[in-house]
C-alpha cells in the first residue's frame, strides 16, 4: 500500500492546519479578553435601554454619543445575525471561521470584522479576509482575499422596528491569479431592517445590490432570518438595564436564507439560495459564541455544504 501523499496534499493539509490553529487561538484569546480586559466605558456614552427612540425624524441622533446596549428599549436582544449587516449600531470584533466543501474546491476561510459606532445613527464597518482554497485540480492557493469597508446609517428607529442604510466598498487586495479577489472595485448599497415580534422572537432582512465597478459583474441579494431567543440561566428573567452586553446564558437559535441573482448580461437570472441553521450562546456579559450549519436549496448548486463558528466581542 502506497501511504506516500503527493506535493499538494501535504501543503494543503499544513496550510489547513496552520489556519485552523489560527482560527483556535484567536477564539481563546477572544473569549479571554472580557475577562481580561472589560470593556471599557466611553465619556457620554449611553449604555441603557430605557431611552427615547427618534422614529423617524431625519434631523435627530446625527452628532449623539452612540447608544451602546445589545437590546431594544423593550428589552429584546438584539442578536447579530450570519450575514445580514443588522440595522442597529454597537461596537463589535466579529472573528469567523468558516468551511465550504464545493464541487470542485474546499475553501477554508478566516474572516475578522470590526463594527466601530461614530454616533447614534453611523457606525463604520471593516472585513479583512484569509482564505485558503484546495481545489480539486491545481495547487492550493492562500492569502488575503478583498478588505471590504462602509458605513452603516441608521436611518429610522422605533420600539419595535429598526431601518438602516449599507454602502459596502471591496478594495482589491486579493490575488487574482490565485483566485483570492476580484481584481476589481465592487460597491454593494444595501437596506437592512430588524423587527421585534414579541416574545423575544425577531427578524431581521437585508435587501440590495453588488456591483463591480469596471465589469459588468452585478447582482441582487436579499437575505431573511428569524431568531428567538431564550435565557437559560432564568427563564422570563428581566435582564440588567444597565447591562453593557448580552447576559451570560443566552441562547438565540437562528434560521437565515441568502439569496443572490445575477442580473449581469452573461448570466442574467441565475439564482441561488443557501441556508444556514444554528445558534448563538452568550458566554459572559461581552463574548458570545456562534455555530451554524451551511446548506444549499438546490443540487444544481456549487455548494454542497460548510460549516460556520465564531466568537463576537462587545467592547
Amino acid at each position: 500500500m502506497n501511504t506516500r501523499r503527493s506535493t499538494r496534499s501535504v501543503k494543503a493539509i499544513f496550510t489547513v492546519g496552520r489556519l485552523v490553529k489560527l482560527a483556535l487561538f484567536s477564539s481563546i484569546l477572544l473569549a479571554l479578553i472580557p475577562w481580561l480586559f472589560p470593556a471599557p466605558a466611553i465619556a457620554g456614552e449611553t449604555h441603557s435601554d430605557s431611552r427615547d427612540v427618534f422614529g423617524s425624524d431625519m434631523t435627530a441622533g446625527w452628532l449623539d454619543k452612540p447608544v451602546h446596549s445589545h437590546f431594544s428599549p423593550l428589552g429584546t436582544p438584539l442578536i447579530h445575525p450570519f450575514r445580514i449587516e443588522p440595522a442597529f449600531t454597537n461596537r463589535d470584533l466579529l472573528v469567523d471561521y468558516k468551511y465550504f466543501r464545493r464541487s470542485d474546491e474546499n475553501e477554508h476561510e478566516l474572516e475578522m470584522e470590526l463594527e466601530w459606532t461614530l454616533t447614534r445613527r453611523l457606525a463604520l464597518i471593516f472585513e479583512v479576509p484569509y482564505a485558503n482554497v484546495d481545489p480539486e485540480q491545481g495547487s492550493t492557493v492562500n492569502g488575503i482575499g478583498d478588505i471590504g469597508i462602509g458605513p452603516r446609517i441608521l436611518l429610522t428607529e422605533y420600539e419595535k422596528a429598526l431601518l438602516a442604510f449599507s454602502l459596502e466598498i471591496e478594495s482589491p487586495t486579493g490575488d487574482t491569479e490565485k483566485g483570492l479577489g476580484r481584481g476589481e472595485t465592487a460597491i454593494a448599497p444595501s437596506f437592512s431592517a430588524w423587527l421585534d415580534l414579541d416574545n423575544w422572537w425577531t427578524a431581521s432582512a437585508q435587501f440590495g445590490s453588488e456591483h463591480e465597478v469596471s465589469s459588468s459583474e452585478n447582482e441582487l441579494f436579499f437575505r431573511a432570518s428569524l431568531i428567538h431567543s431564550l435565557n437559560t440561566n432564568s427563564l422570563g428573567a428581566e435582564h440588567d438595564d444597565h447591562a453593557h452586553g448580552l447576559p451570560p446564558g443566552l441562547l438565540s437559535f437562528i434560521l437565515e436564507i441568502d439569496t443572490t441573482v445575477d442580473i449581469a448580461a452573461e448570466d442574467s437570472g441565475h439564482v441561488e439560495t443557501e441556508g444556514i441553521f444554528g445558534f448563538l450562546y452568550s458566554i459572559s456579559e461581552n463574548a458570545d459564541l456562534r455555530v451554524g450549519y451551511v446548506f444549499p436549496f438546490s443540487k444544481s448548486q456549487d455548494l454542497n455544504n460548510g460549516f460556520t463558528c465564531g466568537l463576537i466581542y462587545h467592547f
